[in-house]
């Protein structure tokens, strides 16, 4: 049971991590696939949570969540194998992780350090354009290149060696140019994609058409398993908490649980306890179409992304309401639990569906979020208190 689990897991990890540098980040093809690999993984935490509503809100809370977040592991998010070739070829291999280059060498001798400053518009809340955050950083680049390159020809790959974060600058002693085999691919990233430039730009070279962007290591296979380690800790920490969702389901430990938590699934849940699941279930949605929308995909990818994430949180909410709720005020929760993250994420759509810019205003579009999930969680509240004092109220009719 626990296989089908990290099969479930694992299988909208691996395919993004490994069709991300094949298609590029936010690209609709990408996202398609990723939600079609969540059909199979929502059927394992079918499998693996038993019959009861709540217990399957929570195995797909594990299983949708994880994939979701595994997509805000930039530099983990690399897959593929890493290939022994000339340098020449490496920009050809899109999809591999990194390359084993027995021929070539970093060229030391024609590194180029280069400080560079990105200035990017902000706005605030309402839309006004205020001082640009400003972002600085020093790099090493230098070319790796095969035995007879000469300056006149394009550079195919470049090693990028970074000296601090924005703003901060320091020495690093022991550049490893002379102690490494290959390079390791990394994502774009706009700071070093610009200093590549600029290094390009005062040497007077051209760049290969998808030049390689990388970092010298002595061994690409190994560098590439340390940082894919975030998407293996994120991995364990979901099969761990979806095999206390299995274990659970044993009669022995589930007696324990109802004894502990005040009952699961089908006996009353305390106020307090359905409010908390209710909140815990309306921010995942909203967290995740906050996550897909400064991704910058197509609006009708979003909503299609917001369906699939919803489905855990009906049936949490649904799994801990109580069996004496009024029908309308069930309706009330399920309406508030879809519309919700549908808000988050079309904030100021036009008429087309077409999402505005967020480009220097996304500090302020997640301000702007957070207070309307805020006013989603009084929402939620209000409606469970109004539930509890209408089925209070139908008990006492009852009983007359």
């Amino acid at each position: 049971m626990l296989l089908v689990g990290a099969i479930g897991i694992a299988l909208p990890m691996l395919l993004h991590a490994i069709l991300l540098p094949v298609w590029g980040e936010g690209t609709t093809p990408l996202f398609v696939v990723f939600l079609l690999s969540l059909l199979p993984a929502s059927g394992a935490a079918f499998f693996c949570a038993g019959q009861t509503m709540l217990r399957m809100g929570y195995a797909m809370c594990i299983v949708i969540g994880a994939a979701f977040l595994s997509i805000g592991l930039t530099e983990a998010r690399i897959f593929g194998n890493v290939p022994s070739l000339d340098a020449a070829a490496a920009p050809s291999r899109p999809a591999a992780a990194g390359f084993l280059l027995p021929q070539a060498a970093p060229r030391a001798d024609l590194a180029r350090e280069v400080e560079v400053r990105v200035a990017l518009p902000r706005r605030d809340m309402r839309g006004r354009s205020t001082s640009p955050s400003r972002l600085r950083g020093r790099f090493t680049v230098v070319p790796v290149v095969d035995p007879d390159w000469t300056p006149a020809q394009s550079v195919p790959v470049v090693a990028v060696l970074e000296h601090g974060p924005d703003g901060i600058t320091h020495e690093v002693p022991g550049a490893p140019w002379d102690a490494g085999r290959g390079v390791l691919r990394l994502l774009p990233e706009p700071l070093r994609d610009f200093a590549v430039q600029e290094a390009l730009r005062e040497a007077g070279w051209t760049a290969t058409p998808h030049i390689v962007v990388g970092r010298w290591v002595a061994d690409p296979r190994w560098a590439r398993l340390d940082a894919a380690m975030p998407l293996l800790w994120l991995f364990a920490a979901a099969l761990l908490s979806l095999a206390l969702v299995v274990l659970s389901r044993h009669s022995w430990i589930a007696a324990r649980l109802d004894r502990l938590t005040d009952g699961i699934g089908d006996s009353a849940v305390p106020l307090h306890r359905e409010i908390l699941l209710g909140i815990a279930a309306l921010t995942l949605p909203c967290l995740m179409a906050l996550a897909i929308r400064h991704a910058e995909v197509n609006s009708g990818i979003v909503f299609v992304a917001i369906a699939f994430a919803v489905v855990p949180s009906l049936m949490i909410t649904i799994g801990a309401s109580h069996k004496a709720t009024p029908v309308g005020v069930m309706i009330a929760g399920l309406i508030l639990v879809v519309t919700l993250p549908m808000g988050v994420a079309g904030r100021g759509a036009g008429p087309n569906g077409g999402m505005p810019s967020l480009a220097g205003a996304r500090w302020a579009d997640v301000q702007e979020a957070m207070i309307v999930i805020g006013v989603g969680w009084l929402l939620w509240a209000v409606i469970v208190i109004i539930g509890r004092l209408l089925q209070g109220r139908g008990g006492a009719d009852a009983s007359r």
